[in-house]
C-alpha cells in the first residue's frame, strides 16, 4: 500500500494525526499548505491556483494551476496522487466550508474508488468512504452513527446486518434518505451491495 494524504483548504488539526502519520506522500491543495505548515509536516508537492491563499514560498515543488480549469484543486490532487502511484488516498480539510466543494470532494472519492484507489474523506467528527458492489465489513466506531446514501440514482440489493436497523435485498434511492442514522450493534457492520454504490458515512454522535 502507498498512502497519499491530500490536505484541502479547510483547517486540519493535530487530532487527525492518525490519518496523516506514516503517509508515503503528502499533497497540499491550494490553502491546504497552511494546515501542513501549522502541523509541521513536509509536503511532497504543493499545487493549486491559489485563489484562496497566497502562492507559498517554499523549497518544496509548487505546481501552479490556472484559475480557469475543469478540475477543482483537490480533484487535480487526487489525479496527481494516482499518477504518483498511490493505492490509498485520504483527503483532510475537505468537509465543511462551501457546500459545493464538499459535494465535489464526495465526487472525488467516488472517482478514486471507481479507479480502484481506496479513498477516505475525513474530519474530526466524520469519515466518508465509498462502497461499490460487493460485500463490506465496516468496523464499528464507538458512539457513532452509520449512514448509507446512494452515489447515484439507486443502489440495489442492499443488505445490512449487525446494525440496529437491518435491511435485506433493499433498493436505496437518491430521493429517500432512509439510510441515515443507523447504529452498530456488533464489532462490525455487514454491508452488501449488488449494483450502484453507497457513500458510507460514520458520524460521531
Amino acid at each position: 500500500m502507498k498512502r497519499c494524504v491530500i490536505f484541502a483548504a479547510m483547517p486540519v488539526s493535530a487530532k487527525l494525526a492518525a490519518y496523516y502519520e506514516n503517509a508515503d506522500m503528502i499533497l497540499a491543495a491550494d490553502a491546504g499548505y497552511l494546515s501542513v505548515q501549522k502541523l509541521g509536516l513536509t509536503p511532497t508537492l504543493l499545487l493549486g491556483d491559489y485563489d484562496s491563499a497566497p502562492v507559498p514560498q517554499s523549497t518544496v515543488p509548487v505546481l501552479r494551476l490556472p484559475a480557469e480549469k475543469d478540475d477543482t484543486d483537490t480533484y487535480f490532487a487526487a489525479k496527481k496522487a494516482m499518477e504518483l502511484g498511490a493505492t490509498e488516498v485520504v483527503i483532510l480539510g475537505g468537509l465543511g466550508g462551501r457546500l459545493d466543494h464538499t459535494l465535489a470532494n464526495l465526487q472525488t472519492i467516488l472517482y478514486l474508488q471507481q479507479n480502484k484507489i481506496s479513498a477516505i474523506l475525513a474530519d474530526e467528527t466524520t469519515q466518508v468512504r465509498v462502497l461499490l458492489p460487493g460485500h463490506h465489513e465496516i468496523i464499528a466506531q464507538e458512539n457513532s452513527y452509520l449512514s448509507l446514501l446512494p452515489t447515484e440514482a439507486s443502489a440495489t440489493g442492499v443488505t445490512l446486518a449487525q446494525v440496529q436497523y437491518p435491511l435485506t435485498d433493499a433498493t436505496l434511492t437518491n430521493v429517500w434518505p432512509v439510510g441515515v442514522s443507523n447504529e452498530f450493534v456488533a464489532q462490525y457492520a455487514d454491508v452488501t451491495v449488488k449494483t450502484g454504490g453507497l457513500f458510507c458515512i460514520i458520524c460521531k454522535k
